[in-house]
């Protein structure tokens, strides 16, 4: 047996995948506790009890953490689970949740065969753990943007509802997953159910305050994020890359975000292949790195969402040495790059001129032209198991 195979059958298996993922979560959360760097968990944590306790979940608490809260009131019930734990019981609970329902959810994916499945789940690793390694919230972002999909595709419309709204109330960002339902059937039958599940979670808080308090809080969230909007327009990702190089004016920052909604619209163009799989499937690949490169306050820690749609897109390519050395230098340029064991000098300059949102750009343009220009047939490749059963818009 080759060592090819034998590297095949030690690795790219389900059990191995999990193990992976588990082993360096731990490889990180531990130096995380060691060294400190537990302040967005703090604030993660704190928020149900500042909600509870009828504090203002949106003031400075500088004994408990530095910075701000700047998650809806809804989220801070929806954590009160990990909340509820000893602290550091509870970070390892949210982190192991968090990173090993990725891999879970990539194993429901239909059409794709299980060997692409696994290498989607590594391509993906080190940008999933670069985030967890300062618990953000993107990895959970990533996995809820997925189970949309997934329900979708499997005519859930409920769960997918209530993963779209639970997204949009951690970070505003996710409801453009609310996109896909015109690919689907039953358009008004989701919306009813959207608009339910943001009541539904939005009103969540009612179990612990007076409605007068609810709305108090929301306030204070609205004017928070008003504040951090301005404060923090443009940074890794397109706008801040142009930002960077021209010193463009508030009016370009629209621009180029406005070019980025009609360049996601022409998705659309092509509503005969809605019916095809492969082309939902490189939908929902796009819109997980356009989310990104055109979100305002894009991170490093963002790029975990974007780089699934990466290895989404990399799996349905047709086979070629060529393929495989792009994907690792995609790897190496646009992820390894820009974090620790580079050297510091670089990683800095590439965080500085949001040089990572340039190769997630450009392969997001590489998306787009494939679902614009690709023959139908392309998209219309046989799964070897039977698809969610679909009927036409």
């Amino acid at each position: 047996m080759s060592l090819n195979n034998r590297l095949s059958q030690i690795f790219l298996n389900k059990r191995a995948v999990l193990l992976t993922f588990f082993l360096t979560l731990n490889a990180i959360n531990i130096p995380s506790i060691i060294n400190g760097k537990m302040n967005t968990w703090s604030i993660f944590r704190y928020a149900y009890y500042h909600l509870t306790n009828h504090q203002d979940m949106y003031a400075a608490y500088p004994d408990q953490y530095f910075d701000l809260y700047l998650y809806s009131p809804p989220f801070g019930v929806l954590f009160a689970p990990f909340s509820l734990l000893p602290f550091y019981i509870g970070y390892f609970v949210w982190n192991y949740f968090s990173v090993l329902i990725i891999p879970l959810l990539i194993f429901r994916l239909k059409g794709i065969t299980d060997h692409k499945k696994y290498l989607i789940c590594y391509i993906a690793l080190i940008e999933i753990l670069t985030s967890m390694q300062v618990t953000q919230t993107n990895v959970m972002i990533a996995a809820l943007m997925l189970l949309a999909f997934i329900s979708f595709e499997e005519d859930n419309y409920w769960i997918a509802a209530f993963a779209i709204a639970a997204g949009t109330y951690i970070k505003i960002y996710p409801i453009i997953t609310a996109s896909l339902f015109l690919l689907y059937p039953h358009k008004l039958k989701f919306l009813l159910r959207l608009a339910l599940a943001f009541i539904l979670l939005g009103a969540l808080p009612l179990l612990f305050v007076s409605l007068k308090e609810l709305l108090w809080q929301y306030k204070n969230w609205f004017r928070l994020l008003a504040t951090d909007q301005k404060d923090n327009y443009g940074k890794i990702s397109l706008t801040g890359l142009f930002q960077v190089y021209f010193n463009i004016s508030d009016f370009g920052k629209v621009v180029v975000q406005a070019g980025g909604v009609i360049l996601f619209c022409t998705m659309y163009i092509r509503r005969k292949l809605f019916s095809a799989y492969y082309y939902r499937l490189f939908f929902l690949a796009a819109l997980l790195i356009w989310v990104v490169i055109f979100n305002h306050a894009a991170e490093v820690y963002g790029y975990a969402i974007a780089i699934l749609g990466v290895a989404l897109w990399y799996v349905h390519q047709p086979p070629s040495r060529a393929i495989n050395i792009f994907i690792l230098l995609f790897i190496f340029f646009a992820t390894i790059l820009s974090i620790d064991p580079t050297p510091r000098i670089i990683s800095k300059y590439i965080y500085e001129h949001s040089l990572k949102a340039i190769p997630y750009t450009f392969l997001f343009l590489a998306i787009l032209f494939q679902m614009l220009f690709k023959n139908s047939a392309f998209f219309r490749e046989p799964p070897k198991r039977a698809l969610t059963k679909y009927k036409s818009c």
